[in-house]
Formats: structure tokens, C-alpha cells, sequence
């Protein structure tokens, strides 16, 4: 869940002693705020050094955090990475990448949602640095929830491998990755399976105001499920799908109805919908998404920092325990630094770096490069078929 992912190299830093990161003077002041982006980044870089000592390079992992809370660290340290510019934290990516799959092999589990999770952290974890190795893993993930998480009786995406509901997560991610890799690799099949998760979601998953579900059974719009989709569905817009800009655009307008005085579900959830709908608000030219991030990592600042640096409160200040997550996670302080690392970057440098243009570069080389290096990882057959086919 990074939004510095588009960009080719990172924005310059300027270093001032140990374990401080600014942006370089100069850059100006954030749209809506009035903050100077070296204010988030500092507030970044001070989190992330709270974050790593929590690190346990044996397992890969931060000591409290979840599998799919791990995956949202390791992407908190990636944003960082790439917003910052502070490249200190890179082996993280890589001993994550060796010693978190010791738990589970190729980092797949039963929840699909997770495999979802992983796999965005893992394509920016490739963008970020490179190593063709992450793309295969994110690849992977998809694949895994493609042939096995697909409900083909009635459609739709189950929640884990026991099959008992049809769930709006592995939806929501599985649609962002599909749509993701199909602009990366510019292999057609992805695109087919996300549409297809898509266009099932929107003639049967959907509820108040043409948002998406939380369940089959439970129609509550959930806001990190409907930001999630905003961004597969603006993905693919980009590159031209016929109604995907109007899609993205008809239900950002409907979360922003829906979860005006409601976005108080807890960091760990709120982050993913903040994180896609800034991105989208800068592809969109619209400021009020940067105004309500602006918002909540004012709150974060003044009332979520416990005694040793942490965000391990609720951005409100109230017990992280009302927010469905546990005391002393580290889900809640990796999602709060994700937020300023976001907002370190300035919204017109953003908008820069998701053109067709760049992206269609960023493809060209990916393609080239997964034709040069050999892998032992294996396509799996719908991709193989939908790929020989176009």
C-alpha cells in the first residue's frame, strides 16, 4: 500500500545527523495543510526507528504484528524508503523476503485477503528496488487467489480456504493486484481476471450507493474495502478500460458521502482506504483527499503517541482496543508512519509520476528484464493460456 510506488528514482533528501531525513529546502508547503513536508518526514523518520526496534530479523517479522499486519509494516518500511529517499532500511526488505516465508512457504496462507496483502507489499517491494524476485512473489499471490480462492458456483472470492463466506477483502485486493500486474507485465490475463472480479463485484456484491459489501452477508460498506477498489478500478482507467474512470470517480463521490463522520474504524484500516484515496485525489485533481489526510495525521500527532514514540493508540486518542485490534500491536504505529511518509511527498510530485507514459515505461522494462533473468517460479495456467491467446 504504497503511493511512492510510480516514481523512478526518489525524491531528494537532505540528511542531518544520525536518523533524521528532511526534504530538501525548497520544496514548499502541502496543498491544504500548511505543513512543511519535512515535518512529516521527520515525524517518519523518528516512527521508523520505533518501528525497526521491534524488528526480529530471525523471523522476518515485528514482534506483536499479525501475518497480514507483517505485510503492512514491511510496506510502511517500503513507503518510507521511497517517499524519503533514506535507502538505511532496505535490508529489512530482503531479510523480510528470506525469513517471514520460513512460516509460510511462498508466503501463502489460507486467508486469501492476506495473500492479497502480501502481494501489493511485495510488487512495492519490486518497484522499489528492482529485485525481480519480489515481482514473482506478488505474481504468485495472485495466481493463488485466481485458481483457488474463485467461487465457481456463484462467483465472488471466499474468505479463506475453509470457504465460508464470500468476503469483500480478497475482493478488493485481489482486484488492485490483478490490475497492478497487468500494467507492470503488461500480460493481458491479469487484466481479464481483475475484470472479472470487478464486473462480478458490481452486478452482485454491491450495496447503499452502489458501494461494495463487507460480506454476502453483511452489506456495511467498510471504508479500506471501498478505497482499495477505487484504486484498482483508477488503475485500469489509465490505461484506457471503457467505464473504469467513471466507475473510480462514482464511488470515490460515494465513500466520500458514505465515510464523512465515520472514518474511525482504527489505523490499521483507515491507512489503506487514506493511502489510496490521497493517490487517487492526485490523479483525480481533487484536494479533499489530502485535506482529510492532512486531518487525520494532525490527530495522530497530537493524541495516538504513547510514552516510548509509538502510535499505538487510535488516532482520536482512544484506546486502540475499541478499534478492533489488540494493546501494544505494532499494526497500529506501522499505519500511522505509512500516513506521514505519504504526506512527506508533495501532491504535484505525485502527479507527475503515475503517467501513462512513465507506467508504459516501467512496464517495457519489466518485461525485458523477466526475459533475461531465470526463475523457478511457474505461471499458473490461466495466465498461461490467457497470455498465448491475446
Amino acid at each position: 500500500m504504497l503511493f511512492c510506488f510510480y516514481s523512478e528514482p526518489p525524491i531528494p533528501v537532505a540528511r542531518r545527523g544520525r536518523g533524521h531525513t528532511g526534504v530538501r529546502p525548497g520544496q514548499g508547503l502541502l496543498a491544504g495543510g500548511g505543513v512543511a513536508e519535512r515535518d512529516y518526514a521527520a515525524q517518519a523518520s523518528a516512527g521508523i526507528e520505533a518501528l525497526q526496534r521491534w524488528y526480529r530479523p530471525r523471523t522476518g517479522r515485528w514482534r506483536t504484528a499479525g501475518w497480514w499486519n507483517a505485510a503492512n509494516a514491511l510496506t510502511a518500511v517500503i513507503g518510507y524508503i521511497q517517499c524519503t529517499g533514506d535507502q538505511r532500511y532496505l535490508g529489512v526488505v530482503e531479510q523480510t523476503f528470506v525469513a517471514a516465508q520460513r512460516r509460510h512457504r511462498d508466503f501463502i496462507v489460507s486467508f486469501y485477503d492476506d495473500n492479497g496483502w502480501w502481494g501489493l507489499a511485495f510488487l512495492d517491494a519490486y518497484q522499489a528496488t528492482g529485485v525481480s524476485s519480489y515481482l514473482k512473489e506478488a505474481e504468485r499471490a495472485f495466481d493463488f487467489i485466481a485458481r483457488a480462492g474463485w467461487n465457481e458456483r456463484g462467483g465472488g472470492l471466499w474468505w479463506n480456504t475453509s470457504h465460508p463466506y464470500i468476503a469483500g477483502e480478497p475482493l478488493a485486493a485481489g482486484s488492485l493486484l490483478g490490475a497492478r500486474l497487468s500494467v507492470l507485465t503488461g500480460q493481458s490475463g491479469y487484466r481479464t481476471e481483475a475484470l472479472k472480479f470487478l464486473d462480478w463485484a458490481d452486478a452482485s456484491f454491491t450495496t447503499e450507493r452502489h458501494l461494495y459489501k463487507r460480506t454476502d452477508s453483511d452489506p456495511t460498506p467498510t471504508p479500506y474495502i471501498e478505497g482499495t477498489f477505487v484504486e484498482a478500478w483508477q488503475v485500469l482507467c489509465r490505461v484506457g478500460v471503457p467505464g473504469a474512470c467513471a466507475r473510480a470517480a462514482g464511488l470515490a463521490n460515494a465513500s466520500a458521502e458514505r465515510f464523512s463522520d465515520r472514518l474511525n474504524m482504527g489505523p490499521q484500516f483507515d491507512t489503506i482506504y487514506l493511502h489510496w484515496m490521497l493517490l487517487y485525489g492526485v490523479q483525480a485533481g481533487e484536494a479533499r483527499w489530502r485535506t482529510l489526510a492532512e486531518e487525520m495525521a494532525t490527530d495522530a500527532q497530537a493524541r495516538a503517541r504513547d510514552g516510548q514514540g509509538l502510535y499505538l493508540k487510535a488516532w482520536d486518542g482512544s484506546p486502540i482496543t475499541q478499534h478492533q485490534a489488540q494493546p501494544n500491536m505494532l499494526q497500529s504505529d506501522a499505519a500511522t508512519l505509512e500516513l506521514f511518509a505519504w504526506l512527506a511527498v508533495p501532491p504535484q510530485a505525485l502527479a507527475a509520476r503515475v503517467s501513462p507514459a512513465r507506467l508504459a515505461s516501467r512496464a517495457k522494462a519489466t518485461m525485458k528484464a523477466s526475459t533475461t533473468k531465470a526463475s523457478n517460479w511457474v505461471p499458473a495456467p490461466w495466465r498461461s493460456s490467457a497470455k498465448a491467446a491475446s
